[in-house]
């Protein structure tokens, strides 16, 4: 293997659809990698929802799938450590969210130079245990005590670790437009472009379907747009239970889906909306802006940070002004069309892939 200049850890992978982790370490390792950087992406060997080509200097390195499967995540997490510490060696060691970071120290004692990147302060998720959340919370405390360079991708977060350490650099997410744009399966699950509402992300609690549900069932059932729910890696079997019961008619769950498949429903969506309540900053919101998409998501920092106008925002839980702002989204052409325009334009003007890599790029140089 060449010298590894470096390598990625975090998620399941350059392949996997999974989540926001995700996206980032493949977005921002294939811009890194037009600098003929050499680079090692860990992660998952079955998590193979979105194969491409390879360029020639980026790696990707699988967990055997024996230990992925016995130990789920962390084994997973501990296999990529300890290749890296013995086998990729590569400069810089990029650790991407709180469970990874708990290795901050030892890839430091294995003389690796690494950064660290939060994506949220996932011990504040309310689906955790109490041995889950204290793992997670010594990754974050990992995350800004040991690490040579220390990254937040939300200015609520920067706040947050800015007292405990003053040099945290805040590196926001980029937006990516869609890339296919045909109808996609719209047919087969009976929706009509322009006339469903999209919800996309994990049936976690803390993402709050129920409440979009709750406000979606209450609208006028001849206008009432239909809901796309694409999502799955559900842990409560009786929270997901209790999301399918109180759906109404014109909810439609399309479970876990790949971005091939995501692409069209965002697409042709009418407007995109996550009431989510804990979010560092959401890669879908990003490909909803970017695709000029209206967005109605919950009133926390990261999300009002991220779309700023108050059109595109609802107070977090309020489930009966989420119903009076879906009822405007769901009759108001021109509303419609002039968020998503505004949205668009604030995408490409702030939020940008490339702009991201480059700072991650040369962070790596500065620290080396």
């Amino acid at each position: 293997m060449s010298k590894v200049d470096m390598a990625f850890i975090g998620g399941r992978g350059l392949f996997s659809n999974y989540g926001g982790v995700e996206n980032a370490i493949r977005e921002i390792a294939l811009e890194v990698s037009k600098k003929n950087e050499n680079i090692i992406v860990y992660g998952a060997s079955n998590e193979d929802e979105n194969v491409f080509p390879l360029p020639r200097n980026l790696t990707r390195v699988v967990c055997p799938l024996w230990i992925y499967q016995k130990l789920g995540q962390h084994g997973l997490i501990v296999f990529c450590v300890l290749h890296a510490l013995f086998v990729g060696r590569p400069k810089v060691v990029y650790l991407f969210a709180s469970g990874p970071c708990i290795f901050t120290p030892l890839l430091r004692l294995g003389r690796l130079k690494v950064i660290t990147s939060l994506r949220a302060v996932d011990s504040a998720r309310d689906k955790w245990g109490k041995v889950s959340q204290k793992i997670l919370q010594m990754g974050e405390y990992c995350s800004w005590r040991f690490a040579n360079a220390f990254t937040v991708n939300s200015k609520e977060m920067v706040e947050i670790y800015a007292p405990r350490r003053n040099d945290v650099k805040f590196i926001p997410n980029g937006a990516k437009g869609i890339e296919t744009k045909g109808e996609g399966r719209l047919s087969e699950y009976g929706l009509t472009s322009d006339r469903y509402l999209l919800f996309a992300a994990r049936l976690d609690p803390v993402k709050r379907l129920h409440i979009l549900l709750e406000a979606h069932s209450k609208l006028p059932a001849e206008t009432r747009p239909m809901l796309v729910v694409a999502g799955g890696h559900v842990k409560d079997k009786l929270y997901e239970q209790q999301l399918i019961d109180m759906a109404s008619p014109d909810v439609v769950f399309v479970g876990h889906i790949s971005k091939l498949e995501l692409d069209p429903l965002m697409a042709h969506c009418r407007a995109f909306i996550l009431p989510s309540v804990l979010e560092g900053m959401s890669n879908s919101i990003l490909s909803a802006m970017a695709a000029g998409k209206p967005v109605l998501a919950a009133d926390v920092p990261a999300n009002s940070d991220l779309v700023e106008y108050r059109d595109a925002l609802f107070t977090a839980d309020d489930c009966d002004e989420l119903q009076t702002k879906l009822s405007v989204l769901s009759s108001n052409d021109e509303f419609c069309a002039t968020l998503g325009a505004k949205l668009k334009e604030r995408a490409k003007a702030e939020y940008s892939w490339s702009t991201t890599s480059e700072k991650f790029y040369q962070l790596s140089k500065s620290i080396n």
